[in-house]
């Protein structure tokens, strides 16, 4: 079957703590289906009821935020097996139409790693093949630190010592918006993440996909800064 298009499912997760005493699980998940020129193909964005009843949000001072929005209708309640299910559901349905889908997010790593971690963890299903099918995937993160232009301009991180390369930089960077603050609220975020992503597929740059996280490179940040920020990345390699 010929291949009709390259979709990219834009995924992103909000987690509760991220203690030895309390692991991490999503209670939040969104994602947003998208071509290259930015059309719509699918999208989902809920409230893991299970979680929630187990934990709180890291970003626990948003809850009013969450509240409203779903008073908008942005965003569900459901439990996380409507949640994979639906998701998957999406994709293969794309999938029978010829299309490639490739699931990605910005450091993806994380919510491919505690996405999952999260389904285990909540139904103690450790045999499913619901993530069989996750595969070619896309560090959004990566693949436009190897995309963005070496004039890449931003603030330092903590240390001091390199540019900062999250997803919240990425965008100021990349909308002109210095004084951009990410929400940390899936449905939101998703968005900004779908940007960045279309900015970095219109550099024409080859796509760094993976079949499964492990693949995917660690440090992220460290190589971006050392292909836009070298010198500084050269100096404090020599303190390291």
């Amino acid at each position: 079957m010929k291949t009709a298009n390259t979709l990219f499912v834009v995924l992103d997760i909000e987690t509760t703590g991220n203690s030895s005493k309390e692991p991490r699980l999503a209670f939040d998940v969104a994602w947003k289906i998208i071509d290259r020129k930015g059309n719509e193909y699918g999208a989902g964005s809920y409230l893991i009821s299970e979680v929630l009843k187990m934990a709180r949000p890291y970003y626990k001072e948003l809850w009013p935020q969450y509240i409203i929005d779903h008073e908008k209708g942005l965003i569900e309640y459901a439990t996380i097996d409507h949640v994979i299910d639906t998701l998957n559901d999406q994709m293969n349905t794309l999938r029978q139409k010829g299309h490639r889908v490739i699931i990605c997010a910005y450091n993806a790593r994380f919510d491919l790693t505690w996405l999952p971690f999260t389904y285990h963890h909540v139904t103690g299903d450790l045999s499913t093949d619901k993530f069989d099918q996750w595969t070619d995937l896309l560090d959004i993160w990566d693949f436009w630190g190897q995309s963005v232009p070496k004039c890449y301009t931003a603030e330092k991180t903590k240390s001091g010592k390199f540019l900062s390369t999250s997803a919240e930089s990425a965008y100021r960077y990349e909308t002109f918006q210095p004084h951009f603050v990410e929400k940390h609220i899936a449905h939101h975020d998703v968005e900004i993440e779908v940007d960045i992503l279309l900015k970095a597929l219109k550099r024409k740059k080859k796509m760094p996909i993976a079949q499964c996280k492990e693949q995917m490179p660690g440090a992220v940040w460290k190589q971006i800064n050392e292909r836009v920020n070298p010198t500084i990345v050269a100096q404090m390699s020599m303190f390291l």
